[in-house]
């Protein structure tokens, strides 16, 4: 009989992704993988509005529950009760979306399984009381503020790395045996793309490349974490002359912003002598133009990263790797296509001198991004959702 499993997001974008988010993303690949086999009934809970109503209609075994969005004034004068009662241990929903939602689970019939995606596990007490302990499972895409309370709450956790599980574990002493990785993934033909010559040559036009330069390309949020602070500071250092730092991103996933970091970034860049060209968000589906005219891409986390999507992303487009040794880089990192460096006091000085010396050997380069694009292979859609059939098997098998 054909397993019916209900996916709980925060309610805070939608599903199918017409307005983005990572974690969106991961549940879409899922339904879309699941469309080919049929091998579950899915119910998604999400936000919903007329587009993503009628996108939803192409589904055949994913049924969908949209809550209309409330208003913003009414959500942050709940917010702000939610994080007062969060400080002595009392959890409310910290959205009138998701308390629609738990209303919505509490009359939802014959599900074998939930499945609670990522959001604040302060929701996982109030969840625990509409939702049998052996029904409920955590995907979980970040630490989690583990304490035993909420370990109490479900039957399996689902990390997305083992440093995440590890960090679970080590806070709420859960036993080894309820955590079971689920790595992240990402639609690797999207990345895995060249563009002709004649493209290359004119993007580098547009962007203003120098003739002759090399190109270091860095990808994601312009946020302290990200550590783009520190890789323009070792950009400065680099003995190789001829070369160009794209920047591509911003603070807050395309929206329009203008953050104190940025600022601070903004200023860095116009006051290097150096060529750095910062591009703003550029979307996904024309990353792969970017890769193509860099050498060599850097991600240097500044925080213990659980698995970045970049991380798969950038290895996907045959691009070498010099990334900051943090989090679950390393659970995702080609060992021939990725160079990982310990995030310490010598942190700027060694990240010049890896991107020196990389840039100094092209056949070195070559070879490890032809190493990295074989590598990822394993973290494409399809094997996400084989991996994702063989944790509920398991999961089912010791049920028994």
């Amino acid at each position: 009989m054909m397993k019916k499993i209900c996916f709980i997001t925060q309610c805070s974008l939608p599903i199918p992704t017409v307005r983005g988010g990572a974690v969106e993303t991961l549940v879409e690949y899922i339904l879309n993988e699941n469309e080919k086999s049929g091998e579950f009934q899915f119910t998604v809970i999400s936000i919903g509005d007329e587009k993503v109503e009628k996108l939803s209609e192409k589904y055949k075994y994913t049924d969908f529950i949209y809550i209309n969005p409330k208003k913003k004034s009414l959500n942050k004068i709940l917010l702000f009760v939610y994080k007062v009662l969060k400080r002595i241990n009392i959890y409310i929903p910290f959205s009138l979306e998701f308390k629609e939602a738990l209303k919505i689970i509490g009359n939802l019939k014959e599900q074998d399984l939930y499945i609670f995606e990522a959001g604040p596990t302060t929701q996982l007490p109030a969840l625990s009381k509409i939702i049998p302990k052996e029904k409920l499972l955590v995907h979980i895409h970040w630490d989690g503020m583990a304490n035993r309370k909420k370990d109490k709450c479900f039957s399996y956790l689902l990390p997305v790395s083992d440093y995440i599980g590890n960090q679970w574990k080590d806070k709420s002493g859960c036993s080894s045996d309820k955590i079971i990785p689920l790595y992240n993934c990402a639609k690797i033909e999207r990345f895995n793309r060249d563009s002709t010559l004649a493209k290359k040559e004119e993007l580098r036009k547009k962007l203003e490349i120098p003739n002759g330069n090399k190109v270091i390309i860095f990808t994601g949020r312009i946020v302290q974490e990200k550590g783009i602070r520190e890789l323009l500071k070792a950009f400065e250092q680099l003995k190789t002359k001829k070369v160009t730092l794209l920047i591509i991103g911003s603070a807050n996933f395309g929206a329009k912003t203008n953050t104190f970091y940025e600022k601070e970034i903004a200023n860095l860049i116009e006051k290097s002598c150096r060529s750095i060209i910062f591009t703003g968000y550029v979307h996904q589906t024309e990353l792969y133009k970017y890769y193509n005219i860099a050498d060599i891409a850097v991600m240097p986390s500044m925080f213990q990263d659980p698995a970045p999507l970049v991380c798969i992303e950038t290895q996907a487009t045959g691009t070498p790797l010099i990334a900051t040794n943090v989090g679950g880089i390393r659970e995702y990192s080609c060992k021939e296509g990725v160079i990982l460096i310990e995030k310490d006091e010598n942190l700027v000085n060694n990240l010049a001198k890896e991107m020196d010396s990389l840039l100094d050997n092209e056949q070195l380069i070559k070879e490890m991004g032809e190493k990295n694009k074989q590598y990822i292979k394993q973290f494409d859609t399809e094997q996400y959702f084989n991996q994702f059939c063989k944790v509920l098997k398991r999961i089912d098998n010791e049920s028994k």
